[in-house]
This record gives C-alpha cells, sequence and structure tokens, in this order.
C-alpha cells in the first residue's frame, strides 16, 4: 500500500504509524521571524501521487497502546529496571526476560560474551543501537548464539559469532525473523543425536533477510562412516524465507555433505548472493552452494565461485561430487539466476554438473556460464560442466555455454541421464555476453538470446536477475537477464507527510518545502483533521486552516475548508472542480488544500485550528506534475512532541533500484537560539522499516556514529539531540520522535540524502 506503513505490535507494540513521508523539518517561516533557509545537503525528493482513501484508513489503527523498551549496555546493571538508558541492564536475557510480548529490547554498542544462548519464547523485537558492525554476540565456540521460538519474535542488527552447537551453531529459529545480522564463524556439528544442521543458522518456517552469513561450518564427528553426515554450511532451513543476503566462504564437510552454502528444504531463497562456499565429502558432497529439496525456489540470485569435492582417495572409486553451484529435486525451481564460476571435482570418482545438478525440477531463465567439472583419475567421469540432468526436469529459457570439462568428457555444458523437456534454450553457442571475461553476462544489443524465448503463465509480475521486469518487450529473453536500454531506476525519497499534535503559537504544524529543478512543479497541499476520527485517531483537531508562504515569508495562499476557494497570490481561480479531478479532494469539508504550481525555491506551509483550537492533524504534499523538470525536495515539520498518540510521526519512502544513505535528525535544544519558546530539551530518534521493525535508535548523537554524522556535516548543535546515518534499502520507513522519560516540547525531525 502506497502512503503508509502501519504495523500492530513492533517496536513499540500497538502500532507504528507511518504515513509516509520524507521530513525535512525547519522552523516556521512569516508570524515567526524566521525564514526558511537551505540545508548544507540538499536532497532530491520526489513526492509519489497516493490515493487518500488508503492513507487514512491505515491511520485507524493509531489507537492502541504502545508497548515498552527495554536497555541493554555493557556498563548497566541486571539489578536496574531497564526502562532507560540511565538504567539499562547489562546482559540481553535479563532484558528479555524484563520484556513482554509486544515490546522491544534495544542493545547499545559492544561485545557481549555468552555462557548460555539468548532465548526469546515471546513476541519480542531484540535490535542493536548501530547495527552488526556496533554490537557483537559471542558463543565463544561452546554455546549456540541465539535461540528464537517465536513467530513474533526478531533479531535485528547483530554480529553473530563463535557459536557451537548441532543445530543453528550461530541462530537456531522456528517462526520468527532474523535480518540486518552477520553471521560468521560459527559450527553446527552433529554426532551421535544426528546431523550437523545449519552451520551459521537453523531456519524452520521463519524468515532471513539482508544478513550477510559467512565463514560459518557444519560438520560432523559421527564414528560410523555411513551415519557422518552434515548440510547447510552457512544457513539449514526447512520452509524458510531466506531474502536480499549474501551467503558466503561457508563450508558443509562430512563423509556425505549437503549445501556448502544453504540446504533448503522447501521455501524460498531469493534476490541472495551465493558465493565462495563449498561441500566437500569423503564420499558424496552435493550443492556447493546450494543444496535443495523437495518443492524449493532459488529466484533472483548469484551463484558463483562454488565447489563440491570428494576426497575419497582410491579406495572407495564410485565416490560422486555433484552440483558445484546448486544441486536441486523433487519439484524444485531455480529461476532467474546468474550461475558461473562454480566446479564439481572428484580425483577418483565422478564429477557431475558443475554449474548445477537436477533431477524432477525446473530450471528457467538462468545463465549458466564458465563452470566446470573435474575427473583427474578418469576424465569420462567428468559430466556436464554446465548442467548434468537426472530424470523428469525442465529447462526453459536459458542460457547454458562456455562451460568446461576435460578432454574425453562428457559435454562440457550439459549431460543427462535422461534428457530433460528443452524449451527455447542457447545452448553450447555465443549468446554475445556484454564483456563475459569481466563478469558482465547482460546481453549485447546484438545478442541473438533477444525476444527468443517462450512466454509462461509465472512471468506475470517476475523480475528479471536486475529487478527489471521479466518481460519487457512481446517475448521474454533469454537467460537472467532481460535486454533493456533503460537505465538504472534513480535512487528519490518520496512521498512526504507528517502526523502530529497542532497546538499555537509556536506549537502550530509548520512544513517545509523546497522546490529544485529547472522547471515549476504543480503541487497539492492538504491539511487532515476530522477525518481522522473515523479511522480511530484520538483528539483529531476539527477544523484545520492551511496557509503557504513563499521564501520571504509572505502569505501566498491560504484555505479553511477545501470546497471554498480563497484566491489571491498563487491561487487564482476556484479549485473546488480541480481537486476533485485530482482524486484528492479531503473527504470532510473542514480540512483544507491548496492547489499551486510553484517555482523552483522554498516555501513554508503552516497548519492551526480554527479560534486556536487543538488537535492531531496530518500535512500532505502531493506531486500532481510527476514529468516536470522538477521535484520536490527537503520536506521538513516542526511542532509539538507529545506523548503516546502525540509523539511527532514522520514518513519516508525511498524510490528507486539502489539503497540510499540518509540522515536523520531529531533537533529540540538548539530551536531555543532562534527564539522557539518550549523546545523539547533532549529527544530522541528511532527508525523503523516497513515491517515497524527498529533499524536504529539514538539518543544523544555523539554516544553513537559521532564520526559518520560529523562527516555529513549536518552534525546537531547540541549534543542532546539525536541522529541517524543509515543506507537504507527501497521501501518505506517511520521516524519517530520522543522526549526522554516523557518529556515534551516543540521538536524538528529532517532527512537528509546524502549520496
Amino acid at each position: 500500500m502506497d502512503g503508509v506503513d502501519v504495523r500492530k505490535g513492533g517496536s513499540r507494540g500497538g502500532i507504528i504509524l507511518a504515513p509516509s513521508s520524507t521530513c525535512r523539518l525547519r522552523r516556521g517561516a512569516a508570524d515567526y521571524g524566521v525564514q526558511p533557509t537551505q540545508p548544507q545537503i540538499t536532497p532530491t525528493m520526489n513526492i509519489k501521487k497516493t490515493a487518500p482513501l488508503l492513507f487514512l484508513v491505515c491511520l485507524g489503527w493509531a489507537t492502541s497502546s504502545f508497548a515498552s523498551i527495554f536497555y541493554v549496555r555493557p556498563t548497566g546493571s541486571d539489578a536496574n529496571s531497564g526502562t532507560s538508558w540511565p538504567s539499562a541492564k547489562k546482559t540481553i536475557q535479563a532484558a528479555i526476560n524484563a520484556a513482554s510480548a509486544g515490546d522491544t529490547v534495544i542493545v547499545n554498542d559492544g561485545t557481549y560474551t555468552l555462557t548460555s544462548p539468548i532465548t526469546i519464547s515471546s513476541a519480542i523485537v531484540l535490535s542493536s543501537v548501530n547495527g552488526a558492525s556496533a554490537t557483537v554476540l559471542d558463543g565463544q565456540q561452546s554455546v549456540r548464539c541465539v535461540s528464537i521460538t517465536d513467530p513474533g519474535a526478531i533479531v535485528n542488527g547483530f554480529t553473530v559469532q563463535n557459536g557451537r552447537a548441532r543445530t543453528g551453531g550461530g541462530i537456531y529459529c522456528i517462526n520468527g525473523t532474523i535480518e540486518n545480522c552477520t553471521v560468521l564463524n560459527n559450527i553446527a556439528t552433529g554426532n551421535d543425536s544426528g546431523d550437523g544442521l545449519g552451520g551459521g543458522i537453523y531456519v524452520s518456517n521463519g524468515n532471513v533477510r539482508f544478513c550477510n552469513v559467512h565463514n560459518n561450518t557444519a560438520n560432523s564427528v559421527v564414528a560410523n562412516q555411513y551415519s557422518n553426515s552434515a548440510s547447510g554450511g552457512g544457513i539449514y532451513s526447512v520452509n524458510g524465507a531466506i531474502a536480499n543476503s549474501t551467503i558466503s566462504d561457508n563450508l558443509c564437510t562430512a563423509n556425505y555433505a549437503n549445501g556448502g552454502g544453504g540446504d533448503l528444504n522447501g521455501g524460498t531463497l531469493t534476490k541472495c548472493q551465493v558465493t565462495g562456499n563449498s561441500a566437500t565429502a569423503l564420499f558424496y558432497p552435493s550443492g556447493g552452494g546450494i543444496n535443495a529439496s523437495p518443492g524449493a525456489t532459488i529466484d533472483g540470485c548469484v551463484i558463483s565461485g562454488n565447489s563440491t569435492t570428494a576426497t575419497e582417495t582410491g579406495a572407495y572409486t564410485t565416490c560422486d561430487a555433484n552440483g558445484g553451484g546448486f544441486y536441486i529435486g523433487n519439484g524444485s525451481t531455480v529461476q532467474n539466476t546468474l550461475v558461473f564460476g562454480n566446479s564439481s571435482n572428484a580425483p577418483y570418482g565422478f564429477a557431475g554438473g558443475g554449474g548445477g545438478w537436477s533431477s524432477g525440477s525446473t530450471v528457467r531463465n538462468c545463465s549458466i556460464t564458465g563452470n566446470s567439472v573435474n575427473a583427474p583419475s578418469n576424465t569420462s567421469q567428468a559430466q556436464g560442466g554446465g548442467m548434468l540432468w537426472g530424470y523428469s526436469d525442465t529447462c526453459v529459457n536459458n542460457i547454458i555455454t562456455f562451460n568446461s570439462a576435460p578432454v574425453n568428457a562428457d559435454n562440457s555444458d550439459v549431460n543427462a541421464s535422461s534428457y530433460p523437456q528443452y524449451v527455447n534454450c542457447w545452448i553450447s553457442a555465443d549468446p554475445l555476453f556484454v564483456n563475459a571475461s569481466a563478469s558482465d553476462f547482460h546481453l549485447s544489443p546484438n545478442s541473438p538470446c533477444i525476444n527468443a524465448g517462450v512466454n509462461q503463465a509465472w512471468m506475470t509480475g517476475a523480475q528479471d536477475l536486475d529487478g527489471n521486469a521479466r518481460i519487457i518487450n512481446t517475448s521474454v529473453d533469454i537467460g537472467a537477464y532481460e535486454f533493456t536500454t533503460t537505465p538504472p531506476t534513480p535512487t528519490e525519497l518520496g512521498n512526504i507527510s507528517t502526523r502530529m499534535n497542532v497546538g499555537t503559537s509556536d506549537d502550530v504544524l509548520i512544513g517545509g518545502i523546497i522546490i529544485k529543478g529547472n522547471a515549476p512543479k504543480k503541487v497539492i497541499i492538504r491539511a487532515i483533521g476530522p477525518e481522522l476520527t473515523q479511522y480511530g485517531v484520538p483528539g483529531a483537531l476539527r477544523d484545520p486552516t492551511l496557509e503557504l508562504h513563499n521564501g520571504s515569508g509572505a502569505i501566498i495562499g491560504r484555505n479553511d475548508n477545501w470546497g471554498t476557494t480563497i484566491r489571491g497570490g498563487v491561487i487564482t481561480s476556484d479549485q473546488v472542480a480541480e481537486m476533485r479531478a485530482s482524486g484528492l479532494a479531503p473527504s470532510d469539508s473542514h480540512e483544507s488544500a491548496i492547489i499551486s504550481t510553484l517555482q523552483p525555491g522554498s516555501y513554508t506551509a503552516i497548519v492551526r485550528g480554527v479560534n486556536n483550537t487543538t488537535g492531531i492533524a496530518l500535512i500532505e504534499v502531493y506531486d500532481l506534475d510527476a514529468t516536470a523538470d522538477a521535484n520536490l525536495a527537503n520536506i521538513s515539520t516542526r511542532g509539538l512532541v507529545g506523548t503516546g498518540d502525540s509523539a511527532m510521526i514522520g514518513g519516508l519512502i525511498i524510490l528507486g533500484s539502489t539503497p540510499e544513505k540518509v540522515i536523520v535528525r531529531a533537533l529540540g535544544p538548539e530551536l531555543t537560539a532562534h527564539g522557539v519558546t518550549g523546545a523539547l530539551q533532549n529527544p530522541t530518534l528511532e527508525l523503523h522499516d516497513s515491517h515497524g521493525n527498529l533499524i536504529a535508535f539514538n539518543d544523544n548523537w555523539k554516544e553513537s556514529q559521532r564520526t559518520e554524522i560529523s562527516a555529513t556535516g549536518l552534525a546537531p548543535t547540541d549534543d542532546r539531540e539525536s541522529a541517524i546515518v543509515a543506507t537504507l534499502p527501497p521501501g518505506n520507513y517511520t521516524a519517530i520522535v520522543h522526549g526522554v522519560n516523557g518529556t515534551t516540547g516543540v521538536a524538528l525531525v529532517e532527512v537528509y540524502k546524502l549520496n
């Protein structure tokens, strides 16, 4: 849903409400004697037009009560309450034990050594302040680091290292979510109780996303050589969803080793990098990168530089090393995936499928190239440098070429026990990649694979490896990439709005707008209040008025009740019909709106209550002319921060196809020097993702990220103010400003684009 992000529960229990806006707050203009000024770094923020009904329906959840936050820092004490930084607990488990379902535990920087696993058995969010690089959970090679057994539990932003267990050496997760974590140097060791499963992570019916799973090991110490098995050097998944993660340099080693990088028993692996992993076994290694069966799906991944190696040296010559890149079976699917530079190796046995091995499964729209098989003792036992097919496979729209096998081996590119159903594949011929020697496997403009595939129903809404539509022209291209001359979508901040309490005098709602570019920009600005009530927002402003000021502070437009146009300034004609035609007319007659075509420059929108009434209101800006060579930038809001539903809530959407580095600031004390009375003396800042999960928290900007914040040139001037620097993938985010210990006052929240 565009324009809003609402989550039940989450880091504050209740509801995290994100009227999806990019808020660059500034002091007011005109009536307050302060004119808007350009920031030191000017971001580019485009407003995305959003249906107002969808926006407000979600606001209806905003009345749920907030839950609690508990704090942990290395210098804390478990005798403390944990309800603030001064009273923080020392150990993470103590804070979790004090929390209830819906609460959040926030952990400050440091290395937390463990003598027993951190156990989360209820819907608690466990999140670091400054991410995985600053916050380490260390199992000291003696215990598993984290155990999750609740579907609402989330672990966010930690390095999880040196854990050891039979299943999930680093993290054991049933139904919960692991995100933004680095999981490394953990070990899962099989014993007489069972196989070693998931050196880094064991996940069942849960989620792993935006993680780096690196240098973990699954092995076995079982004495019986035929029971010595291990699976999933990096991750072992049972119907899990793994996405947007890097799985690298992991090892699965035993007599029978499955999945150096990961072993999928159902579930999905989406938009992941799987590189440099190894499955090494005395007898049967399979899936150097990924082993997947039954019914698993691998979609939009890069699988490169992985290997399987059978280490048996002659006494048992029927050993097999299969699927250097991937090994799939029993109704699994690999699609939109690049498979290159993988290998299968068996010095004294059979080596098959350097790129991949498949049986009873489907491989479609993949590029499989530069892979190899090696069987030095008998080159004829090296089969299928690119693919080795088993039985009842389907091969559709794939490029399988430039793979290798030794002299006298069977088929450098493909080999099969039973040849699959081939549909529009490009095998053992030059597809005219852009630059294969530089690992650029996009199609060049004259490639014979462009528009040469067969369209299938699954492609509707699907994406290629670059995130482009799977079908750009009338027919799909062969391989992992669609050919396109369109450059990647630029990253922008968009969809600007803020909801907060509207007071009087300095406590009115003040939004700053900057239009950048070479042309005017047509926008609609709305002040919403009464209609919030029907969606459960308490204390809504019953009759908001709206003023628009230019950069000099002069009023250039005003409205009180959108159905009655007030001519003057930039408003030269009746706007009622135009508002209705825009689809963004407010639903309550007491609400206000202005349509204006504004020249590049700075503007201020001010929301007040008629006759100095007060209440919660929403200010919004929508772009009505997306084709103009101009964009909305540095939208900001200043107003009164209260408690509960009267906290300052700003939203931002990052649009495009690449991550964006931003700084978010919450200012209070420094406003006093500019004549603002009642400034919030100690603001805290939370940044949440589209699921309501806490990405980062800050109270006093110098306590974390000091160097990085200072380098932006946008460090707050008062140590009590808060700031967060983050690199965010495209999506919806929410910034929430509170006062420490429930204090209130006037504050400013800002978002700058740094790239």
